[in-house]
């Protein structure tokens, strides 16, 4: 029997590509956010399964692919803003109403062969609807992302810089912070930052605040490795990849009560403190606990780091892959 013809369109991520490649599949790879069409591929060449990742919500790319009826099964990974996180911008409301007419279409046209999601809240809301679905989190590469040499200085790191991030609460958040831990600190790591809070901060608390910006994956590793907890302030997440980085690099994580990794790694293994949305009070004592720790208490929050990373462990793509494995094997023979 030949290897499994799988196209992958628009999921890049090269430690799944290179365990997949390792099992009996051949693969093509394909984005369609960078103007490339998925349905040509699917005219000129036969493929045996189709894994097309819908993880952000704009139609553009996969309108021509829905109305195109196919005979490959395609596996249709899914995401959708939850409104109950969002209430305060109408584009949450409007991609909300988007995707529900797209989940309408699909059901009436069975146009797809089953859903991949992120989280438990979208794995439950499809099967409340009599979708298949498979539930399958993230990995993570667990020897880039490693503990290495604490700084010697109790450090924060924060990533993000939009809305949906919570970078606006970080005003209500740092000076609280600061107050009680003047030697803590905080590096902002990303691309791009909402100036109008981050310099304001930056400007306040020169001695406290350091603008890392974004950096290749390698120094991001370097960063986390060095660093004590992150902070995650945001507002929804479809899951949350640099939590699960975190945790590998001996991070407990602080953040809200929210869809993805928070709720299903943080609060599931109890490796951070997870506040009430968006509490940010339990924000500040949730820094400030592990600040205490680290310092009163060192051998203990050692023990912490080391859970951290063994809850990562969990998720190293090696063996995330092989739920990948076995969702396109079921989907492939029909199999429940």
């Amino acid at each position: 029997m030949g290897k499994t013809r799988l196209l992958i369109a628009n999921y890049i991520e090269s430690s799944l590509i290179s365990e997949l490649a390792k099992r009996d599949y051949d693969i093509t790879t394909v984005n369609t956010r960078i103007g490339d069409r998925l349905a040509p591929h699917l005219i000129k060449s036969k493929f045996d399964l189709v894994y097309f990742a819908k993880f952000y919500p704009p139609i553009w790319d996969d309108v021509e692919f829905l109305f195109r009826r196919t005979e490959i099964p395609v596996i249709y990974a899914f995401c959708s803003p939850s409104i109950i996180f969002n209430p305060y911008r109408l584009q949450n409301y409007l991609l909300n109403a988007i995707s529900s007419v797209k989940l309408f279409y699909i059901k009436i046209a069975r146009s797809v062969a089953a859903f991949h999601v992120l989280n438990t809240s979208e794995y439950h809301m499809l099967n409340s609807l009599s979708f298949r679905c498979y539930y399958i989190p993230f990995g993570v590469d667990t020897e880039r992302f490693k503990q290495g040499l604490k700084n010697n200085r109790f450090t924060v790191v924060f990533v993000g810089s939009t809305y949906g991030k919570g970078v606006d609460m970080l005003t209500k958040i740092l000076p609280k912070v600061v107050r009680m831990a003047p030697d803590l600190r905080v590096v902002f790591a990303g691309k791009g930052f909402l100036s109008e809070h981050l310099a304001l901060l930056k400007s306040m608390y020169r001695n406290n605040v350091e603008l890392y910006g974004w950096r290749p994956q390698d120094e991001f590793a370097k960063l986390l490795g060095s660093s004590h907890i992150l902070l995650t302030l945001s507002r929804f997440e479809t899951f949350g990849l640099a939590v699960l980085e975190a945790l590998s690099s001996g991070m407990p994580v602080v953040c809200y009560d929210i869809p993805g990794a928070p709720k299903d790694i943080v609060k599931k293994y109890d490796v951070g403190v997870v506040a009430k949305p968006f509490k940010t009070e339990e924000i500040v004592n949730g820094i400030l606990g592990y600040h205490e720790l680290w310092k009163n208490e060192p051998e203990e929050f050692k023990r912490l780091s080391l859970a951290c990373r063994n809850v990562a462990l969990r998720y190293d793509w090696s063996i995330v892959a092989r739920c990948f494995d076995d969702m396109f094997k079921k989907t492939l023979y029909k199999e429940d």
